[in-house]
């Protein structure tokens, strides 16, 4: 565009808001179960159980993507993943350029499977990876509590 082309014209530009009621909602696709809470302070927890493979690393970039609008910090919780392909990556790079656009601070609490592939694939440390024992100051998700998580026992323990 030169100085002597005419601007475009002005148009609207939709805002994706979700409905607030999404985030009591479990999202699952293939072998993967995505699930959502917000937490105070415009913070959004999302916990990622089972595989992300070709086919469930486009389905995370876009849950995450669609749960943090009007957030301004995400703790996404991989620490229960029992497989996690290269896609799994790009889907992490995809959720890193996201909140960076949307000033979205967000941390990345990993388990071993995760971590494997983050030594190989994110040797610099780009993306934000907890290195905390716990993580942050919310529980860790234990191997026991993926019934939580995939039952639909929306029962919370207390410890």
């Amino acid at each position: 565009m030169s100085i002597f082309e005419p601007l475009p014209a002005p148009s609207t530009q939709r805002v994706f808001r979700p409905d607030p009621r999404s985030f009591e909602l479990r999202e699952e696709h293939h072998r993967a179960t995505f699930s959502a809470c917000p937490l105070p302070a415009a913070k959004v927890l999302v916990t990622i159980h089972g595989e992300i493979d070709a086919s469930t690393g486009p389905a995370l970039a876009d849950y995450v993507e669609r749960r943090i609008a009007g957030s301004r910090r995400l703790v996404l919780d991989l620490q229960t993943v029992e497989f996690f392909a290269a896609s799994g990556f790009a889907a992490l790079f995809h959720i890193n350029v996201v909140c960076a656009r949307a000033g979205v601070r967000w941390s990345l609490l990993a388990g071993a499977h995760v971590r494997r592939l983050l030594e190989i694939c994110d040797p610099a440390g780009e993306l934000p990876v907890s290195h905390e024992p716990s993580g942050t100051k919310y529980l860790r998700t234990l191997a026991g509590d993926r019934q939580l998580l995939i039952g639909g026992n929306n029962q919370h323990r207390r410890r």
